[in-house]
């Protein structure tokens, strides 16, 4: 067995509610991602109490799974005693990991509670290896790429992440965004709800623009994007030094988190011991998705 074989690779799962992070623990997630009151970027989820956190700490301890809170929004200066407050709340109930998007608060973790490690949300756009060699010395240990990026461009990215000592995360399964990710103005300018406060309400999702496929029959709706799916190119994304496979979907359920972590849980067991692995698998079938392409990982849209 060579050296690439014997590496470890992350599994990370979203947890919108109490029952989607226990279904990820227990589909077999590395880690789950998960919000609670404000400054996340999916204000539409259940999101967690402090309580609920504190009791899925524990059930994710029992089980060798790691909690991420997700506190990946812009913060304005009369938040920041409150961002503290809560920082001190979660930190008592366990959380060590914190996934951010404003530098400031970034600033902040690592001066105040340099203990928490810290994570680069995609809303900051990690796209060339200037930002990898800034996150760097600012602290953070991981850096979850921009989705729109392609396998020529991610693994170039990864070696240099590597010789930084950081660990380099990618979007596996899920939505896209119409834009850039952690650039999209679109929900502010039509409706007033920012995105980058965790208040975005998808647009681009809508029917605004439709057209005949070539054989006449379907209406395509050409505004909208497929979902992201790399299983079967899940090795590719191993061999290029990929340090984190990650799942899209806080707002979804735990029937989707299950169903989709479980999936991709044997795909990797079968990386990381030299098996063969599978092109498809019928649960992702049988959750929610727009179809799905691995476009943007090949270089095409």
């Amino acid at each position: 067995m060579n050296e690439q074989i014997k590496k470890k690779i992350e599994l990370l799962a979203p947890g919108g509610d109490a029952d989607s992070v226990k279904a990820a623990i227990y589909a077999g997630a590395d880690a789950v991602y998960c919000g609670t009151g404000s400054f996340n970027a999916r204000q539409r989820a259940s999101n967690l109490t402090l309580q609920e956190l504190e009791h899925l700490v524990h059930i994710a301890e029992q089980r060798n799974c790691r909690i991420y809170l997700t506190l990946n929004t812009l913060v304005f200066d009369h938040e920041i005693p409150d961002v503290l407050k809560l920082l001190e709340n979660v930190y008592q109930v366990g959380i060590r990991t914190v996934i951010v998007q404003d530098l400031g608060l970034l600033h902040i973790l690592k001066t105040y509670l340099p203990e928490i490690e810290v994570h680069a949300s995609t809303q900051l756009t990690t796209h060339n290896e200037g930002q990898i060699s800034f996150l760097s010395k600012s602290g953070v240990s991981q850096i979850n790429l921009s989705r729109e990026l392609s396998l020529s461009e991610i693994k170039p990215l990864c070696s240099v992440a590597h010789k930084n000592g950081i660990k380099i995360e990618v979007f596996a399964h899920g939505a896209f965004c119409v834009s850039f990710s952690g650039q999209c103005y679109m929900s502010t300018s039509l409706c007033g709800k920012s995105g980058n406060r965790g208040e975005c309400v998808q647009p681009c999702r809508r029917q605004y623009l439709k057209k005949r496929s070539k054989n006449k029959t379907d209406l395509m709706t050409v505004f909208n994007l497929k979902d992201n799916c790399v299983f079967a190119e899940a090795e590719k994304l191993y061999n290029a030094g990929v340090d984190s496979l990650k799942i899209e979907g806080r707002i979804k359920k735990f029937f989707y988190v299950y169903n989709v972590t479980s999936a991709w849980r044997e795909q990797i067991d079968a990386l990381e011991t030299g098996k063969k692995i599978r092109h498809n698998d019928n649960r992702l079938e049988t959750v929610f998705n727009r179809k799905f392409t691995s476009g943007y990982m090949n270089g095409t849209i």
